[in-house]
């Protein structure tokens, strides 16, 4: 992503805590595999990452390849998937809706569109557009306000117990928002989050 050194250089020269978290051995990595993006971010919802990572795991070695045409083919097999009730319909709702999907691409995207589009689906609300707009779409000025790990991890680093220097903040940030967020979340699991 083009932005991404451009980004990290003026939050080490305007944010004096940025550097407190920043690692410049790692970035991130976007994820080409829209469906694949959006499955994972359904897992993920309201548990930890390394849950939802095994549940990713578990449900890779049940239904296959994770990609729209293998799920879509595969419709059945969704009953068996170690997930909840609630994320079972999203995913129905997902493959049955996909075409608001396929209505966002790279070239001409911004997250009012990837949001207006994928909260029409079932299940899916904001904190999942933002999974999207982060991991697929590359945007660089997403902040997910409602990620508990994005919260603990600036709270720590930015000793704002009560989130009430959050907004001061995050007008340094400003443009560079998901760089601020992934490197958060990374120091917070100590490790490079990638969906």
């Amino acid at each position: 992503m083009n932005y991404w050194k451009k980004g990290c250089t003026y939050l080490l020269k305007n944010d004096p805590i940025f550097k407190n978290y920043y690692n410049p051995n790692h970035q991130l990595k976007t994820n080409k595999n829209k469906f694949d993006v959006l499955f994972k971010s359904i897992c993920s919802q309201q548990i930890s990452v390394s849950a939802a990572m095994s549940i990713y795991k578990n449900s890779k070695s049940i239904i296959g390849p994770i990609n729209y045409k293998n799920f879509k083919t595969n419709k059945s097999k969704i009953k068996k998937l170690p997930l909840s009730k609630n994320k079972k319909k999203c995913l129905k709702a997902l493959l049955d809706n996909y075409h608001l999907v396929t209505d966002i691409n790279l070239r001409n995207c911004n997250f009012e569109k990837a949001n207006n589009n994928l909260t029409q689906i079932f299940g899916i609300g904001k904190w999942t557009a933002e999974m999207f707009s982060i991991f697929y779409l590359g945007l660089p000025d997403i902040i997910p306000l409602g990620d508990l790990g994005f919260i603990n991890a600036y709270k720590k680093y930015y000793r704002d117990q009560n989130l009430t220097k959050l907004s001061f903040h995050s007008n340094k940030w400003r443009n560079y928002s998901t760089i601020v967020t992934w490197y958060l979340w990374s120091s917070y699991d100590s490790e490079p989050l990638y969906l």
